[in-house]
């Protein structure tokens, strides 16, 4: 049984959820070492898994998309087609260390309206074009704290593309991470947008952003920090949407070695745990259904 709670957020009778989302934007062999190897570890766990990818990958590696495309446990988004940004975002973690570089704080500019028109809709030509499929998911470049609450216009231009299901609510406060898990599945009903679900990124977008941000609390590695916020799904029934990057898996191997060995330890505790495995498709079916 499914129920909706304040700003028709779903909560579960179920021991939690996850959905496994990956950025496919680096337009590089790391692309097909990361879905070559991703689809071989979800595969062999039975886990649904989603990719997110930018024109710039599709148009130069649509091959290795294509190749694992038909993969019956795979949903595909679009990541825009430049990586372009939905919203500005301007880093302040006021812990004193350089992020992005040698400074404390980091600012990157967002496109304009007509930019992101541009940018969305011609992602949805060229998905269509090239691998012959309606594209319903969308991430939004670096995700923005608040997601799209205080941004009808660009729902507005998700609506009129098609776009269903997003990730963009994936920063804090202070446009850092992690995202608190709090911020739970929601559909933008006070924004007249009734039919958009946003998923959101709880947690940390990487592993790379855990060792830039996290205190070490729940101890000394990733892994530490996954397994600790594993507990808490479980125990408060959450959803969580767990990001990736296909970046630096050269090859399936230093996939395995890499980003495959975090998340398939993720797999094995969630399912020792009785937590489900869902994809962004099925959860929006779920939530509009109950």
């Amino acid at each position: 049984m499914l129920i909706f709670g304040r700003r028709n957020t779903i909560m579960s009778t179920t021991h939690g959820s996850i959905i496994f989302g990956y950025d496919v934007e680096s337009t590089s062999d790391a692309t097909s070492g990361f879905l070559q190897g991703a689809q071989q570890l979800h595969q062999k766990h039975d886990v649904p898994w989603t990719i997110y990818v930018t024109g710039q990958t599709l148009s130069a590696r649509v091959e290795d998309i294509r190749a694992v495309m038909d993969e019956p446990l795979l949903s595909i988004g679009q990541h825009t087609f430049n990586h372009v940004l939905l919203k500005s975002i301007y880093m302040r973690p006021d812990d004193g260390k350089p992020i992005h570089g040698c400074a404390p704080n980091f600012f990157h500019q967002g496109g304009t309206l007509e930019q992101i028109q541009q940018e969305i809709h011609s992602m949805q030509n060229l998905i269509a074009d090239l691998l012959k499929i309606e594209c319903r998911g969308l991430t939004g470049p670096w995700g923005y704290y608040r997601g799209l609450v205080d941004r009808p216009d660009i729902l507005q231009i998700l609506s009129d593309n098609g776009i269903k299901w997003i990730r963009t609510n994936a920063r804090d406060y202070r446009d850092c991470q992690p995202t608190p898990f709090s911020e739970q599945p929601f559909f933008y009903t006070d924004q007249g947008f009734s039919e958009i679900l946003e998923l959101g990124v709880q947690g940390y977008q990487d592993d790379f952003y855990w060792d830039r941000f996290d205190d070490r609390r729940f101890g000394d590695s990733y892994q530490d920090y996954l397994f600790a916020m594993l507990e808490k799904v479980a125990d408060e029934s959450l959803v969580w949407n767990v990001c990736s990057h296909d970046h630096g898996t050269v090859d399936v191997e230093t996939f395995f070695q890499t980003k495959g060995a975090w998340i398939e330890e993720l797999i094995i505790r969630a399912k020792d745990m009785g937590i489900r495995f869902i994809s962004p498709p099925d959860l929006y079916a779920e939530m509009v259904a109950a």
